[in-house]
């Protein structure tokens, strides 16, 4: 029997600006809610994403920097030049590490219903987290991570998102909206993806 495959669609995101573009990187991802949150923290930065498509087998792990690193290594080998790769979760306080790589696996499993149920009595304290991974031929894969605390709600609010379904469901800490409920700039501000985005480019904009 094959293993099983995951084809990851890489995305073209042009960035343009005022100045010329310094850098070039090539980004995995089937998500494109994905490519939006990180073409508005990287275009700033004068990064020009390249897209590409890539078959990678599936990771199994409950570590996320494991999961991310597991992706632009293979990547790379088919690539041939420099790439990255993001893997994100939500992971509650109450569990310890999970659901994390498996929070798309749980809420297809149980929906909100089921997520409310699991913390029904315990501390609803969750945060999000995610981890990039960068890698070059050869090179040692780096990763960055951003995280933004919260909590889950027992209630959805605002538009659930197909693709972001813990988005309705989580308040950060200090708000009192949920990631649905916000604009898209509000968002940006806030979330664990742009934090872990510009960690890298600002990494990358000086090597």
């Amino acid at each position: 029997m094959r293993p099983r495959q995951t084809v990851y669609l890489i995305l073209d995101c042009i960035f343009i600006s005022k100045g010329s573009v310094t850098k070039k990187i090539i980004l995995i991802t089937t998500n494109r809610g994905k490519v939006a949150e990180i073409q508005e923290h990287l275009k700033k930065f004068q990064i020009e994403v390249v897209g590409k498509d890539v078959e990678i087998p599936e990771i199994r792990s409950d570590n996320q920097e494991k999961v991310a690193e597991e992706k632009v290594k293979f990547a790379v080998k088919v690539v041939g030049e420099a790439v990255i790769a993001e893997d994100t979760g939500i992971y509650f306080e109450a569990y310890k590490n999970f659901p994390g790589t498996n929070s798309k696996w749980l809420i297809n499993k149980v929906g909100y219903e089921g997520v409310f149920k699991l913390l029904e009595g315990k501390s609803r304290k969750a945060y999000f987290k995610t981890t990039i991974a960068y890698c070059e031929p050869e090179g040692k894969v780096l990763t960055f991570v951003g995280i933004c605390k919260g909590e889950i709600i027992n209630e959805i609010k605002g538009k659930p998102h197909p693709r972001l379904p813990y988005d309705s469901i989580f308040v950060p800490e200090g708000k009192d909206r949920t990631f649905a409920e916000m604009t898209i700039e509000e968002r940006n501000q806030l979330k664990h993806r742009a934090k872990a985005a510009e960690a890298f480019a600002k990494w990358f904009i000086k090597v």
